[in-house]
C-alpha cells in the first residue's frame, strides 16, 4: 500500500462526519479519474433504497429520479454486486436489452447525466447484507495496482460510513414498544391503517399515532423508512 493510499484511509478513519468523508472521498478517486460515486447498502426486491444510501455523490436530479422510480431492482450494476465479490467495469455488468428493457432504460437514462461507464466495488457484510461503492468514469487506463487501491479505499470509506450511523443510531431510543411493532408488521404486509384498526379494534387514529411514536423513537423520515428500520434492526420479523 503505498502513502498516499495509507494517508487517505486515515484521514478517512478519523472524519467524524459524512461530509468530510465526502470531500476526502471525492479528491481521492479524483486521482484515478473519478467525479461521481455512490456509497450504499442494497436493499431485498421492493424495498426503498433510499433508507439504505449512506452517501451520494450523483447529481441531485438523478439521484431522485433514481431513487424515486426503484431503479436500484432494475440496475445491472446494482444487481452484479449480488454475483460477485470483486469489483468490476460497469461494462462488465451482464443484461439483455431484449428481455431487461427496465435495464436498459436505466442505463441509457444514466448516460444521459454523463453516467456512461464506471468502477464498482461490491460489498459483502454480516447476516448476508449486501452493500456498494460505485464510482462514475472512464476504467480503461486502470492497471491492476490502481484497482486494488480502489477497492481497498472503498471498503474502507463504505465502513467508516457505517460505523457512523451505527454510532448515531446508538444514541437514541432503540426500542419500540410491543403494540408499535405489531401496527409495524401490519404495515409491512401491505395493510393500510384501516385496515389494521379493522384487523386490531383500535381506530385508524390511533394506528397513525403509534406510527408516528415508533417513526419518532427510530429517528426515522416516514413511514416507509420506520417499516425498513424496524426490521434491519430485526425489532419486526416478516
Amino acid at each position: 500500500m503505498n502513502a498516499d493510499l495509507m494517508s487517505v484511509i486515515g484521514e478517512i478513519q478519523h472524519r467524524a462526519d459524512a461530509e468530510g468523508i465526502r470531500d476526502t472521498f471525492l479528491a481521492a478517486i479524483g486521482r484515478y479519474g473519478f467525479h461521481r460515486f455512490i456509497i450504499s447498502g442494497l436493499p431485498d426486491s421492493g424495498m426503498d433504497v433510499r433508507p439504505f444510501v449512506l452517501l451520494s455523490g450523483w447529481p441531485q436530479e438523478w439521484y431522485e429520479r433514481y431513487t424515486d422510480r426503484g431503479y436500484v431492482h432494475h440496475d445491472p450494476v446494482a444487481l452484479h454486486c449480488f454475483a460477485t465479490a470483486m469489483p468490476f467495469d460497469w461494462s462488465d455488468a451482464p443484461y439483455d436489452r431484449a428481455s431487461q428493457a427496465m435495464a436498459g432504460r436505466v442505463m441509457d437514462e444514466a448516460r444521459d447525466f454523463g453516467m456512461d461507464q464506471g468502477f464498482c466495488v461490491p460489498v459483502h457484510m454480516e447476516g448476508g447484507m449486501q452493500g456498494v461503492v460505485s464510482l462514475v468514469g472512464e476504467t480503461g487506463h486502470l492497471d491492476q495496482k490502481s484497482r486494488l487501491e480502489l477497492h481497498m479505499l472503498a471498503l474502507y470509506a463504505h465502513g467508516r460510513l457505517r460505523y457512523l450511523g451505527e454510532a448515531a443510531e446508538a444514541g437514541r431510543e432503540r426500542a419500540i414498544t410491543r403494540r408499535e411493532a405489531e401496527i409495524l408488521k401490519w404495515a409491512a404486509g401491505g395493510r393500510t391503517a384501516a385496515e389494521i384498526a379493522e384487523i386490531t379494534g383500535l381506530t385508524a387514529r390511533t394506528i397513525n399515532q403509534h406510527c408516528e411514536n415508533a417513526q419518532r423513537r427510530l429517528g426515522t423520515s416516514n413511514r416507509l423508512h420506520t417499516v425498513v428500520e424496524a426490521i434491519r434492526r430485526r425489532l419486526i420479523t416478516l
